[in-house]
């Protein structure tokens, strides 16, 4: 059912809405757009109609999806006025994701979209490199980034860990980052770990004749980010990283607009899960990617091809779209795939995400049986094999890493 109220559609963002609940779909997208802009349980005194007319949320659709016992399930539009909120990402989650998992009678409720107009969307700065400008940073063209975590996980001080990303770079990737579990623990200091990373990354740079970015994780209590991220440069640093989602995407705005930080941002998106996973309850990854790039994001986690995250390849790509379709004037963000990947996942990550992607492997890259090395260099082969059409089984007879890579964890079909 389509509402006949006209809205101009660029004083407004749209959201999209799965809902299941036991009231009339109509009633329940009334309530929840009073809930959400000017309305309570009963109406005000102050509630005056010019005021709802200026500044309540619209319901523009309510689709009827069916019904399961008791439950009504619906898609619903609604429109909230950008006045209400502004230019501000913890505003803007208050209205379209606040109260109205709360409600009472919303046994499931779960934001599929938002929809922006260009008059917000000019408001926003967005990424300052994004796509085109980490390949041009790194000189690649015409194919996919290849990048690595360094393994184990926590633990390695900063000359062993330097140490890691010395035979990573060496073998060939573009891209190394810190795990999302290290950032700035004593065991392992910014300060000290980016001096002495960069230092060998440079060596392996001048052996191999290609550029590697290193992203430092700096996230830390708001108060303290752009301190690490000074810290960082000041040592080095040609990347940054944050855990967007516990940082808090207003966190990442921050960051991603400060003058100062002239290097791409990475933007690893852990616990997302706690909100995403469920089919009928929480917020979409969609949301999660257009706000991540709405706040600046240079490289952002959309999952996993046929790796090891709870995400389907759909799912994969829809948040990869989102990056880079048209979104006003913002630069088209660098879909990032990690999570189990290794040399025989390299060409489905092809097939599916295109040249514009990083592919991301660390358990793939550390854990090769003839070393970290060797590792990169079979993710290297094993996409020079995937762009010359190549199978990867012919590819390798001539080449020991990619072979070593196949025997130990197989190629994956699509």
């Amino acid at each position: 059912m389509r509402f006949a109220q006209a809205i101009d559609e660029e004083s407004y963002v749209i959201a999209t809405y799965y809902l299941e609940t036991p009231m009339d779909l109509e009633k329940a997208a009334e309530a929840l757009a009073a809930e959400q802009s000017t309305g309570t349980w009963v109406r005000v005194g102050f509630e005056s109609d010019d005021l709802i007319a200026r500044y309540s949320a619209k319901v523009l659709e309510v689709e009827k999806l069916g019904k399961e016992g008791e439950l009504n399930k619906g898609r619903l539009r609604i429109a909230f006025p950008h006045g209400n909120f502004g230019v501000c990402l913890p505003m803007l989650l208050t209205t379209v994701a606040g109260n109205l998992f709360e409600m009472g009678e919303f046994r499931n409720i779960k934001l599929l979209d938002l929809e922006f107009p260009d008059s917000y969307l000019s408001e926003f700065r967005g990424p300052k490199f994004g796509i085109s400008g980490c390949k041009e940073l790194l000189g690649v063209k015409g194919r996919p980034l290849i990048g690595t975590i360094v393994k184990p996980c926590v633990g390695l001080p900063p000359k062993k860990f330097a140490e890691a990303c010395y035979l990573a770079a060496k073998g060939g990737v573009d891209f190394i980052k810190d795990d999302e579990l290290i950032a700035n623990p004593e065991y392992s200091p910014i300060e000290e770990r980016v001096s002495v990373t960069m230092e060998a990354i440079d060596k392996a740079n001048e052996e191999k004749g290609e550029k590697t970015l290193y992203a430092v994780n700096v996230t830390d209590e708001v108060d303290k980010i752009l301190d690490n991220a000074d810290i960082a440069l000041e040592n080095g640093a040609n990347c940054l990283m944050l855990n967007f989602i516990t940082a808090g995407f207003s966190a990442l705005r921050v960051l991603c607009e400060d003058p100062s930080i002239n290097v791409p941002v990475h933007c690893h998106r852990d616990m997302f899960a706690a909100f995403t996973r469920s089919e009928v309850h929480g917020i979409s990854t969609v949301v999660v990617s257009k706000l991540a790039r709405l706040a600046g994001g240079d490289q952002v986690h959309v999952g996993a091809i046929l790796g090891k995250l709870y995400e389907d390849i759909d799912s994969v790509l829809e948040s990869a779209a989102v990056l880079k379709q048209k979104m006003g004037k913002l630069r088209r963000a660098l879909p990032v795939s990690s999570g189990g990947q290794h040399p025989g996942k390299i060409p489905a990550n092809v097939h599916y995400l295109g040249e514009d992607a990083l592919i991301l492997a660390g358990g793939g890259i550390y854990g090769h049986p003839l070393g970290a090395e060797a590792g990169a260099r079979a993710m290297r082969q094993a996409l020079e094999a995937t762009l010359q059409g190549i199978a990867l089984e012919e590819y390798a007879q001539e080449h020991e890493e990619l072979k070593a890579a196949i025997d130990k964890w197989g190629i994956a079909r699509f």
